[in-house]
């Protein structure tokens, strides 16, 4: 599913594009020129017309389960296909599951590791590629302060963006100097799916959660050329939330 757009100078695939901060990413890297790989779970007309809003006839729309490992490929594929190039990816999809460490089972832990580290891994790996082509890239994984500090209630989620802060760092070290790689941290982000980010306000020393778009410009950054010399490095984006941690459980 997709519009395709010839001779593009610059295109970004960004992962759960369709709600929270993946939709203020993608919208802020189309601002900044980007033609757009958009990436989303279902198939809904109301991922559609997200996509056709903030792409419009530069961009491919593609549709995909990132737990299945012959996912990642697919999505670069009918990137490169449809727009002739990829120099940004944001792998910015992931699972949050909260409930007691005792609780947890295998099926949860391959669930959240499939999608918040395999499935990031493996659309790195893929885009290694077509971006070496171009000498340029640039990968940006959206962690979370977990990957930094955990939660009661979040072990798994805490260990898998903690991989994937490690996997950032790695890949870092392993694809340059063609591929720069970082990660954005966010904190409490006010957005459909955290439900709980207003009721945090009084743990974050800025006295607010944040907004998709605050996370969105930090991402944008990393995506552009004035971070060139950028990489390896994780950007915590909290309102100073982990220097004094949240030691309430989630759920």
């Amino acid at each position: 599913m997709s519009g395709q757009a010839s001779g593009v100078d610059r295109v970004a695939l960004v992962t759960g594009a369709s709600t929270g901060i993946g939709l203020a990413v993608a919208k802020r890297l189309r601002r900044d020129g980007f033609a757009l790989g958009f990436h989303t779970h279902g198939d809904e007309d109301e991922d559609r017309a997200r996509f056709e809003e903030v792409a419009g006839e530069e961009g491919v729309w593609i549709e995909a389960d990132l737990s299945d490992p012959r996912a990642a490929a697919r999505l670069v594929d009918e990137v490169v296909q449809g727009l002739g190039r990829l120099d940004v990816l944001v792998n910015n999809a992931g699972i949050t599951l909260a409930k007691p460490a005792l609780e947890l089972t295998a099926e949860d832990f391959d669930a959240v590791f499939a999608v918040d580290v395999r499935a990031a891994f493996l659309l790195s790996t893929a885009a290694a590629e077509p971006m070496r082509r171009h000498g340029n890239g640039s990968i940006v994984n959206v962690t979370s302060v977990h990957e930094h500090v955990p939660r009661p209630g979040l072990a798994l989620y805490s260990a898998a963006k903690a991989a994937l802060g490690m996997l950032t760092r790695a890949l870092a070290v392993e694809l340059a100097p063609e591929i720069r790689l970082n990660a954005v941290a966010p904190g409490a982000i006010a957005t459909e799916r955290n439900v709980e980010a207003d009721s945090l306000s009084g743990e974050i020393p800025l006295g607010r959660p944040g907004t998709p778009e605050e996370v969105a410009a930090v991402v944008s950054f990393l995506a552009g050329d004035e971070s060139g010399y950028v990489s390896g490095a994780s950007f915590v984006v909290d309102g100073a939330l982990i220097q004094q941690v949240v030691s309430r459980p989630a759920g």
